[in-house]
């Protein structure tokens, strides 16, 4: 179900080492960037080792427009965006209200939205389980997505993200 073009990748979070796991799946040969809080892009080793993986910073708690734009060039130009819509690591039996960013910025740069669910229990030496779903395309009423358009897309997201967990 991999998609072979430009995407934008939304999976769920519930380690830091999750965008290297989609990007190990994905493979080397196509561009990609995924965002990370800003904090961390402000540590001096792990900052640096996100920046090398093609990690970008976002300011979480307001609305970073510099971010939305590094976004969507990233992807006009061709370049795969992961994202987490849950905004922070989520634990297993956990729930958190995630954020609509992620499906506003693919309709906006006219992007599918790829679906991935990563393993939430990490044991060493266990098999992490990186699951694609189908890359989709929302449908929305007129040209710009509304509010409660953008929430009930990023809540179908979520549940197609889950629902790939359960038939692992």
């Amino acid at each position: 179900n991999i998609h072979p073009g430009t995407c934008m990748v939304c999976a769920n979070h519930s380690s830091m080492a999750d965008p290297f796991w989609i990007g190990s799946a994905l493979g080397t040969k196509r561009p990609m960037k995924f965002m990370a809080k800003k904090e961390v892009m402000s540590l001096p080793i792990i900052g640096g080792f996100c920046r090398g993986m093609g990690g970008y910073g976002i300011d979480r708690g307001n609305a970073d427009l510099a971010a939305v734009k590094e976004t969507l060039t990233y992807l006009k130009s061709g370049t795969t965006v992961i994202v987490f819509p849950e905004g922070t690591r989520v634990r297993p039996g956990q729930t958190v209200e995630p954020k609509t960013g992620a499906v506003m910025l693919a309709m906006r740069a006219g992007v599918p939205i790829q679906p991935v669910y990563i393993t939430q229990k990490k044991k060493p030496l266990w098999p992490i389980k990186v699951i694609f779903g189908e890359p989709y395309i929302p449908e929305i009423a007129g040209k710009r997505a509304t509010a409660a358009e953008l929430e009930t897309i990023t809540a179908d997201l979520m549940e197609r993200i889950y629902r790939l967990g359960a038939s692992a």
